[in-house]
């Protein structure tokens, strides 16, 4: 058990060891700028409040009539 326990490290310290040399390379990715993030001068301001609309007045109705049948004929019999 002594020598699986060892046999688990040796091969866990090589894998880090060929990822740190390949991370070092001459063709490994540049690592990015470092974001400086800075505090604004002044505070936000406070959310605004949501207040209920008053109803409109109400619009006049307004009232459809149906076109006149005047136009068409009397049935012929």
């Amino acid at each position: 058990m002594l020598c699986g326990l060892l046999l688990l490290l040796a091969v866990a310290l090589g894998t880090e060891v060929v990822a740190l040399h390949r991370s070092q390379g001459p063709g490994a990715p540049k690592p990015a700028a470092p974001v400086v993030v800075r505090k604004a001068p002044h505070p936000h301001a406070p959310p605004k409040t949501v207040r209920p609309v008053k109803p409109h007045a109400k619009a006049p109705a307004i009232v459809l009539t149906p076109p006149s049948q005047s136009h068409k004929k009397a049935p012929t019999q």
